[in-house]
Order: structure tokens, then sequence, then C-alpha cells
């Protein structure tokens, strides 16, 4: 088990990837901003969408924006507009009522409230819940379907609609970590379906759930043929945001309206208490991340403070050992009762699915046997 020599991220990530001098790619990134000229980044991607653009002025809608209506997407869509000068239609994907928090569609109707168009999709719940059961027992991973129907849909209602621009923000390949999205430049996101969580838009397993193809169209994400014919390109609006981090989005997008989860970090893992906060059982899905790959939101966060210097490597140690594994029993209960299955069903798919090499699984839940930051314990 080998970590990033900047940061925290251990080789176990998919997609993952260090360079020769044993530092991850986005630890990369960050430390080369300082050379980046982003005023010319911002005239480039101007160029680019001007390119794709040029035809829509007398259009209703000029870009596609996804949205959930949380901090990074209210901070997405108020800069598309009002520094980039377009009108975006913003599609959002919410999740059935059993699932969606009261502050998500609190924070999708504030986002509504600051002016823009928005086409709400929402997937039918018994299959959603189906498909959500079925993810977590075949992969202990049960948004694989959820983040399939959310980036799928964007480029389906882009080709219904035929607007030929979909803007999303960081580029998970530099700013993440996940290579599977990366694409022939910096700001090309057609690549966006390879990432890890949506494996390439491959419904085999889906077809076990549902009774039909028909059922699966909002899953489906179009042929790469479809966006050529249909002109449709996605670009990453990250590599022209000097400021792109979670506590500054967080700070923008509160003074404009958000709300936040008041929620014990302990409980949450999320230190900020705006992180995926339009529904609870992500935490459940970092729980079970840490337990598959060693790493979870507690890493994350310290990671992101460690490239914009505001703590150390060593002092990003203690926050990943302490939320990593915060998950609050209230969210496991309510996940449980969702998909109807006990707790004693709960955890004996996450100790199958665990990384052995990386964790115990001999007791009630899996325990660790690395020290973060080291690596395997002798």
């Amino acid at each position: 088990m080998k970590y990033c020599k900047n940061c925290l991220i251990p080789d176990t990530r998919p997609n993952g990837a260090f360079n020769e001098d044993g530092i991850c790619i986005p630890c990369a990134y960050s430390l080369n901003t300082h050379q980046v000229d982003f005023n010319e980044r911002l005239v480039q991607l101007q160029s680019l969408i001007s390119k794709y653009t040029r035809n829509t002025k007398k259009s209703r809608w000029q870009c596609i924006v996804g949205v959930s209506g949380g901090k990074d997407s209210t901070r997405q869509a108020l800069w598309v507009r009002d520094k980039l000068g377009l009108n975006p239609l913003l599609v959002s994907v919410v999740y059935p009522p059993e699932q969606i928090s009261q502050i998500g569609a609190n924070n999708l109707s504030n986002l509504i409230n600051l002016g823009f168009d928005t086409y709400v999709i929402g997937p039918a719940p018994r299959l959603s819940k189906a498909l959500v059961r079925e993810a977590f027992f075949r992969f202990c991973n049960w948004a694989k379907a959820t983040e399939m129907a959310l980036f799928s849909s964007v480029p389906r209602v882009a080709l219904e609609k035929k607007i030929p621009l979909i803007l999303w923000g960081e580029n998970p390949a530099l700013q993440i970590g996940d290579q599977g999205a990366a694409g022939s430049s910096i700001w090309d996101g057609n690549n966006l379906m390879f990432t890890n969580t949506i494996g390439g838009g491959n419904l085999d397993w889906f077809h076990d759930v549902a009774k039909n193809t028909s059922e699966l169209s909002m899953y489906k994400f179009p042929e790469r043929a479809s966006f050529e014919n249909g002109k449709i390109q996605t670009l990453f609006l990250g590599p022209a945001w000097p400021d792109w981090t979670s506590e500054y989005n967080s700070r923008f997008s509160l003074a404009h309206g958000i709300q936040y989860r008041d929620k014990d970090a302990f409980l949450t893992g999320d230190l900020l208490g705006t992180r995926m906060i339009d529904e609870d059982w992500f935490i459940v899905n970092m729980l079970l991340k840490y337990y598959k790959f060693g790493f979870s939101r507690g890493t994350e966060q310290a990671n992101f403070a460690i490239r914009e210097g505001l703590i150390t490597r060593s002092e990003g140690i203690p926050i990943a050992e302490q939320y990593d594994e915060a998950c609050g029993d209230e969210y496991i209960d309510s996940f449980c009762k969702y998909i109807d299955i006990s707790l004693e069903k709960f955890w004996s798919v996450v100790k199958q699915f665990a990384n052995q090499d990386l964790f115990d699984v001999s007791g009630s839940r899996p325990t660790k046997k690395f020290k973060v930051g080291y690596g395997l314990l002798s």
C-alpha cells in the first residue's frame, strides 16, 4: 500500500496514478497551478465556448449545466451565467421521495429562485429502489445506479433539445485523480462516461432488475456516435478556475442561499456540512468506499487542505483517521430499512467486499490493518 508523497491518497484509488516522483495526478496539477496564467486559461475556455455556441444566439439556451443545488453546482451555475455570460438550462436528476433530503429539496428550489430555467427529472421510484438494492449487493456501492442516471440524463437532454454544449465543473482526471475521464485536452469532457462510478455506461446488470429495456432509457448513456452526429461537446470549467475549492465554493454558495447539514462531523464525516447534502445515504456509501479502498471522505478533505497549503501532510493524518470511517448508525439503519435488509445482512455484505489486505473482517465490523500515510502494519 503506497501513498502519494505530497498528500494521503493511496494507490488503491480506482483509475488513480502516481508520476515518476511518487506524486498523485491531482497534487501534481495543484503544485503547478502557481505557474498557470488563469486569465489566459479563461480566454481559451471562452474561445472554445464561442466555437460551440456561435449558432445559439437566437436559441433559448446556449448550454446545459448538470446540478443538484449543492455548493459546487450553485457556484457553477452562477459562474456560467454571470461570468461567462451564457444562458444555461440547468438539468437536475432528483432522488425518489424516500431518498431526497429536505435540505436537498430546499437547495434545488433556491437555485431555481436564483433565476435559472431548470429541467428536473426523477427516476421511477420503485425501479430506482430495486437498482439501489442490486447495486449494494453486487458492488457494495449503491450509487452505481443513481450516478448513471445523473450522468446519462444530462447528455440525453442535450441531444433531445439540440443544445450543443454541456458544462461541468472540475476535471476529474486532473483535479480528483480519476484517469478514466481523461480527454484529448484539459477541457474535453466527452470521456466522462469512463469514470470509475459510471464504468463506461455498461447496463448489463441493470437488465437483471428491470422488466424490459424501455424502463432503462433514463440510465442509458448515449453512444459516442450520438455525440458526434448531434455535435455535442462536454467541457470542464475547472482548469480555468483558480479558486475552485470545497471551502470557497461552500462560502460562496452559502452566501447565495444554500442550506447546510447541521450534524456532528463525527457522524457524517463532513467537516463543512456542505458535501453531498441532497440525500443522506452517501454518508453510508463513503463508509463502504473506505472498507474497499482504505480511504474515504476524511482523507479527501485532508487532501484538499494539503493541496491548498492550509495544513501539512502530517497534520492531515489525524483528519483522515478521525473522519474516514465516520457514519452515524441512524444513516445505516435508514438505508437498511429502505432496501429491506437487516443490519446483520448489511455487515455481512460489507465484510464480503472489504479489502482483506487492508482490513481484518473477523469481528462485527472491519478493522484496519494499516496506518494512514504509511501503509500496512507489520
